[in-house]
């Protein structure tokens, strides 16, 4: 690999950049920013020193303070010190609960009282025991101090709040003693444990089909800590392909391969776990930032390395990459992504052509991945796919010949039809980078335009009868959770739109062609006319309408929203500008956000304009409701990060093309009044990149 991607890594880092990381207030308020010209919202200072877990030091940073300075700390005058002693022994259920442990075994008295999962580290072995290349032995307790006389201040995540026991509060309620049961184990450093991994040494594509479905066990044999295995299993349980924004998994690539590929590949298994660790420590009432960072932190540091000694590249190596930039993506950080974008290309054209990346289910799932951001990114930005047009003619090609040989599959009908309308946008994003760069004239550009047009309906009336089963099509909406209100504005659902597994990808499909079909539209030659806006219209009405209903159906598969993001981004900018259509874009937006997708403040800017309201800059609802402390954390952080990447990422940004320029929404007579939202020339595409 080129020495551009080390580089970037490095430069995330920010080597040396910054002091460790230490104990943050969770609460710190979010900046309020006013309404202001466009450019990057001010960052909140709450996180300038959140260096530590972007440093790219050899090993990750722990939480705790330096010795030094926790001695400064015990002996401030004034302050009577009594040091606490903490075992080793406890089990790891009273650790996370910051609660004494009477170490009785098999099950300690608080966990039988409490109908709790009783897990005690493994014995710590005697000394001369066999060490792991960083001196540590490999089966020391992910948690256990180092330190005899280590005391609670160097315990990591010190400020968690005890929670009682029935004997200490009366009424505890079977909820609670189940969620406990769910919360992840005590936070370790991600390189307390060394899981001995050759990095890049096995080939995903020469794995075993065991290999990939077994995520308890290292290659060698080894059980993995059991901090990991419960983020894998929360993945396995929790986490889908809709995650990922892929719309269809026909090999359960997600569900079943890629955390059996992780075990393989230490890089990968953090940047798995650190994921899964994200979305966990959301809905964890005691979580805190720290406990993904660690995960994150000690993926990218694992990857540099593996890239300073450049080492032969494999499928792990570009998963790795991959997942990287999922993450990214999920902070709203569009910039460091398509550095991770940029490093992904290189890998996949080094191992693959266009052809063979089609003959294995995991070459075929990482070509989809890849192109998914390279489609995205590239509309955009008004700039051509990194991908040659073959790569993605190619697989359309295979699933017609899967289709042809296999006529009742509706997996390979799903993928076929995905496949062309991803191949229609790749060549949307192709006119929309050569009009910008004034390549072509107006009427070339009007020529090509409606030729998209014409292939964009096509797709949508030559689907394959089996992917509109009407017995599969959902009428009864009994099972829905209900929408009452400003949501009540997309009621009823229009007939068609909603169907069941195993054509839930069909409903899904629809919804991203109305978007695209709204994003062609609003890129016409000319203005549009009022008919033409009438019919964006539409189409951001349709999208509201099957969000809306994916939302309240209780059969909605999980992560399905999460894949409807770009649709209601856009769906946003052409919806009425009246009370209940905005309040209804920010109910999904703040929504979207405590499943974990944040909104860039680039974005939230871009809304507050529209909406003429500032609020959005802080928080969608009001009384912020729903932002949580957790959430304000992730957002003040993620709203640091961007305003660092967007610094350091100038020669991306200068890539970046003002593709919403052609979208000035002006006072269009439609329906019975005035649209009164206006976007002028900076409600560019850095609205959903940054």
């Amino acid at each position: 690999m080129s020495d551009y991607y080390r580089h970037f890594l490095t430069s995330m880092a920010g080597v040396g950049g910054h002091p460790p990381l230490g104990q943050h207030d969770a609460s710190i308020p979010v900046q309020h920013a006013p309404v202001m010209g466009l450019g990057t919202a001010p960052a909140s200072p709450a996180y300038q020193n959140m260096g530590g877990y972007f440093n790219g030091y050899p090993e990750p940073i722990m939480f705790s303070a330096p010795k030094a300075q926790r001695s400064r700390r015990k002996s401030a005058p004034g302050l009577d010190h009594i040091k606490h002693r903490r075992t080793r022994s406890g089990c790891y259920t009273c650790r996370s609960r910051r609660v004494k442990c009477d170490e009785t075994h098999p099950i300690c008295e608080r966990c039988r009282k409490g109908n709790r999962e009783c897990v005690y580290p493994e014995p710590t072995p005697p000394k001369g025991s066999q060490k792991d290349s960083s001196g540590q032995s490999r089966h020391e307790s992910p948690t256990s101090s180092r330190d005899d006389d280590d005391d609670d201040e160097n315990e990591p995540d010190g400020s968690l709040t005890p929670i009682m026991d029935e004997d200490e509060e009366e009424g505890e309620s079977a909820t609670n003693q189940s969620s406990t049961r769910n919360m992840p184990p005590p936070q370790s450093s991600a390189s307390a444990t060394s899981l001995s991994f050759n990095h890049g040494a096995l080939n995903a594509r020469q794995a075993s089909e065991g290999d990939m479905r077994d995520g308890h066990m290292l290659p060698d044999g080894a059980s993995l800590p059991h901090e990991l295995q419960f983020y894998l299993n929360y993945y396995r349980e929790n986490i889908t392909h809709y995650h990922y924004s892929v719309v269809n998994d026909c090999d359960n690539f997600f569900q079943e391969m890629l955390t059996g590929l992780a075990v393989q590949d230490e890089a990968l298994l953090y940047a798995v776990v650190g994921f899964a660790s994200y979305l966990n420590t959301l809905q964890n009432p005691v979580g805190e930032i720290n406990d993904f960072l660690q995960f994150y932190n000690r993926s990218v540091t694992l990857l540099l390395g593996f890239l300073k000694r450049k080492e032969r590249h494999t499928d792990l190596t570009l998963l790795t990459i991959l997942q990287l930039a999922t993450i990214e993506e999920y902070l709203g950080d569009w910039v460091n992504l398509m550095g991770h974008q940029k490093a992904a290309l290189e890998v996949l054209t080094e191992l693959y052509t266009p052809q063979t990346v089609m003959e294995t289910s995991i070459g075929r799932m990482i070509l989809t991945w890849y192109t998914r951001f390279d489609v995205f990114t590239s509309m955009m930005g008004s700039f051509e796919t990194m991908l040659p047009r073959e790569w993605f003619t190619d697989y359309v090609e295979y699933y017609e010949a899967r289709t042809a040989e296999n006529p009742t599959e509706l997996a390979y009908k799903i993928e076929l039809c995905s496949g062309r309308l991803r191949l229609i946008s790749m060549e949307m994003a192709l006119l929309f980078g050569r009009g910008a760069r004034q390549e072509i004239t107006e009427e070339e550009y009007a020529t090509e335009h409606f030729r998209l047009y014409n292939a964009l309906h096509e797709w949508k009336n030559t689907w394959d009868p089996a992917l509109l089963n009407p017995e599969l099509l959902v009428t009864d909406l009994s099972l829905s959770r209900g929408a009452t209100g400003t949501d009540s504005i997309f009621q009823p659902l229009t007939p068609g739109l909603l169907f069941r597994p195993p054509l839930f990808a069909s409903t899904i499909l629809t919804c991203e062609w109305n978007s695209i079909a709204l994003m062609h539209g609003s890129q016409g030659a000319s203005d549009p006319s009022t008919e033409t806006m009438g019919r964006l219209r539409e189409h951001a009405y349709i999208i509201g309408q099957i969000c809306e209903v994916i939302e309240t159906w209780s059969l909605s598969p999980a992560g399905s929203l999460i894949i409807m993001q770009p649709c209601i981004g856009i769906a946003a900018l052409f919806l009425p500008q009246e009370e209940p259509y905005q309040f209804w874009i920010r109910k999904k937006f703040a929504l979207l956000e405590r499943m974990g997708y944040i909104a860039p403040s680039t974005m939230r800017l871009r809304i507050a304009e529209l909406f003429r309201d500032g609020s959005c800059l802080r928080w969608w609802l009001p009384n912020d409701e729903g932002f949580t402390p957790m959430l304000q954390s992730i957002r003040a952080f993620a709203d640091e990060r961007n305003a660092t990447a967007v610094s350091t990422q100038s020669e991306n940004l200068r890539q970046i093309r003002s593709v919403f320029s052609r979208m000035d929404i002006r006072s269009t007579a439609m329906g019975q009044g005035q649209h009164q939202g206006q976007l002028t020339d900076g409600v560019s595409n850095t609205m959903l990149l940054e």
